[in-house]
């Protein structure tokens, strides 16, 4: 799974309910909101310079050197200070990933009173699926999990000290509705085992005055162990899950939280909020990943900033297969240096060069086997330190020379210290180097390289929060901030093929929108995907002159039995917008949409009903009730290589909801969409 998700400089903001409420905070400043923005996955207003591009790189010290990239290495908003810490989540598709705390006396609940408190949100309840456990059904060792039903109720299992035997459990009365954000805690108080769900009492609760078993098994979020192998693993995302063992930090109804959790007095765990696996509670637990659980930015706090690539950062996408970016000579051989910056790597398929010099150069490379950071010096030394970059997390890494010493930090720890030898480096290169095919799978964002040693010899060095700025002898910064074609809700990178670029040609809204010439023009990202619930496409569509057949505007899919795509015909039905399910065309207007004038197209799944809108209006409805996700969705064409099927025109706001936004015939919107929460 690939998730391209980002968001923005968030505040302390309202949460959606699953009854359709919302829980107000303070006001936001100017501008329209949009209160089920937590649950947009993709907003661009499609505004920038004309004719802007995506893979236009500009050094931001002094030097402004030439950056050359090669290959379809794009910029994007998804970068590590996207979210504030504390407010990020964790992604979990449902086939195998899940998070692994080792066991220790600390995450035993005992016999008093404790808290077990998350955001989770569920894109399908096909199957049993576990949100988080210690448990295990070998020889009895039992003490909790917790599960989803097929029905949408969560469910409690809890073991006394008997072991095997005496398994409580209880069920919620609430049904959870699929991709929508709650706020849970499961709380004992006094015997009594209550679910509190946005803040409100479950009516279903549980007596249970035992101490639950103590198992000596992992706490596991989002599986459970299962000697018969049934591991019921999540299909979502949880952000902020936290055990408070000895208090119960709710007793009654109260007012769910609108911002991150913090480590409140006896927090023995607290994660899945950082733009990496860490324990934030004074436990400091390590967490392994297992299989794909990613760091993801779709989280469950509305915004009330937009925004704001100065402020938030942002990133370059490579693609593993050609793409990489280079730079002149930008360290000497024999003087202090420092070369910094973040990387997140979703593929360990085969080694990976991060950044460096040519062949016999200073250079950081991830090792296929096991995801190790390995620095290369005179090209042959290597040097391995304790320093893992694990799939889908933000790493922070730095090589700093300072005299004859060469030290390696990962994540703020000295992973590695040495005597350094003068060292050749010629050209530097991100993503890959010029005499190797290691190939970056992933994300790299703010490159910084200094002639000097910026910081102080240690063991450790406070990880940034920030994006860089330049200091003394900064002789190279790409903040990788300069695209132009931006997803305002910050979770994606958009890659744009062949000549899809920025125009001010025409516009819906703000002066500017995306061009595409018919001829193999294309915009593509990736996301998580919908599962089985709601979701809502839409944008604005400016067709022209089609070149041949019947070009998509825009799809998703994630295999052609779940392909959902918007057409413009030019061949069957000329000059009319149609919707097909899996390459049929089940929604077509019987009337002609004229060429040469902006329509408002949206495709609106709700309760397994696909309809599709032209202005406000519906043209139709079917049955769809496939599992959509982790997807690829494109926009100006079907694949890059295919020119019969892309779209000649403009696009402009285009936003992807993971809900159903329209359910009924509507007004088409008269503004932008928000950028914010409120």
């Amino acid at each position: 799974m690939v998730a391209l998700l980002t968001m923005v400089s968030l505040e302390v903001q309202p949460l959606r309910s699953s009854f359709g409420k919302v829980f107000m905070g303070a006001a936001g400043s100017g501008g329209p909101s949009d209160d089920e923005f937590n649950r947009v996955s993709f907003l661009s207003h499609f505004e920038g310079s004309n004719n802007g591009v995506n893979n236009a790189f500009d050094d931001g010290s002094t030097n402004n050197h030439t950056i050359t990239a090669a290959g379809n290495v794009t910029q994007g908003s998804f970068g590590p200070f996207a979210r504030p810490d504390g407010e990020w989540g964790v992604s979990f598709d449902g086939t195998g990933d899940y998070l692994e705390i080792a066991d220790d006396s600390s995450l035993e609940l005992g016999s008093g009173n404790f808290t077990i408190e998350c955001f989770f949100n569920v894109k399908q309840f096909d199957s049993l699926r576990t949100l988080a456990s210690k448990y295990k059904t070998v020889d009895g060792y039992r003490s909790w999990r917790l599960v989803f039903q097929t029905n949408g109720t969560l469910g409690l299992d809890i073991t006394g000290n008997s072991g095997g035997g005496g398994i409580s459990n209880v069920k919620t009365a609430t049904v959870f509705e699929k991709n929508t954000w709650y706020h849970l805690a499961v709380v004992r108080n006094s015997n009594t085992i209550t679910f509190y769900i946005n803040g409100t009492a479950d009516s279903n609760t549980l007596s249970f005055s035992a101490t639950p078993h103590d198992n000596s098994t992992p706490v596991r979020i989002g599986t459970q162990f299962n000697s018969s192998g049934a591991r019921y693993y999540h299909d979502g995302f949880v952000s902020n899950f936290r055990i408070v063992v000895g208090t119960a930090l709710y007793t009654g109804d109260f007012t769910a939280p609108t911002s991150k959790l913090t480590a409140v007095t006896n927090t023995k765990l607290l994660t899945c909020q950082s733009n990496r696996f860490v324990d934030n509670s004074a436990s400091g637990h390590t967490l392994t990943p297992v299989g794909s659980p990613a760091v993801s930015a779709f989280g469950p706090f509305l915004t009330s900033s937009v925004y704001d690539p100065a402020v938030n950062g942002a990133s370059a996408f490579f693609d593993g297969n050609g793409d990489y970016l280079s730079a002149p000579q930008i360290i000497s051989q024999s003087g202090n240096f420092t070369i910094e910056g973040w990387v997140y790597t979703t593929s360990t398929d085969s080694s990976q060069v991060v950044c460096g010099g040519e062949a016999g150069s200073l250079r950081m490379v991830i090792e296929s086997s096991g995801g190790n950071i390995k620095y290369f010096q005179d090209g042959v030394t290597t040097y391995t330190g304790s320093g893992k970059e694990t799939l889908n997390q933000w790493c922070h890494f730095i090589a700093m020379r300072t005299g004859s010493n060469l030290a390696f930090y990962v994540n703020g720890t000295r992973v590695h210290n040495v005597s350094a030898a003068n060292m050749y480096q010629g050209n530097f290169y991100i993503g890959n180097t010029a005499a190797l095919s290691y190939y970056h799978y992933g994300y790299i964002s703010n490159i910084r390289c200094t002639a000097s040693a910026v910081y102080s010899e240690g063991t450790s060095i406070t990880v940034p929060t920030a994006p860089y700025s330049t200091v003394t002898n900064t002789n190279l910064l790409l903040n990788m901030a300069d695209g132009q074609a931006i997803d305002s809700a910050a979770q994606n990178n958009l890659t744009l093929y062949s000549n899809a670029k920025i125009s001010s040609t025409q516009s819906k809204f703000g002066g500017t929108s995306m061009y595409f010439d018919g001829t193999y023009d294309e915009a593509k990202y990736f996301s998580n995907g919908f599962g089985t619930g709601d979701f809502t496409m839409e944008a604005w569509v400016y067709p022209q002159t089609q070149p041949k057949r019947f070009p998509a505007v825009y799809y998703v899919t994630n295999g052609s039995s779940n392909r959902v795509s918007v057409q413009f015909d030019h061949e069957s039905n000329p000059n009319k917008f149609r919707c097909s399910v899996a390459g049929t065309v089940v929604l077509s207007p019987t009337g002609t949409n004229a060429e040469d004038q902006w329509y408002h197209t949206a495709v609106v799944r709700y309760q397994g009903v696909l309809t599709f809108y032209i202005d406000g209006t519906s043209v139709g409805s079917t049955a769809y009730t496939h599992n959509v996700g982790p997807e690829t969705a494109f926009f100006g064409g079907n694949t890059p290589i295919n020119a019969e099927l892309n779209f000649k025109g403009f696009i402009d706001d285009f936003r992807v909801s993971n809900t159903a936004r329209y359910t009924a015939n509507f007004t088409p919107p008269t503004e932008p969409f928000a950028d914010k929460g409120q």
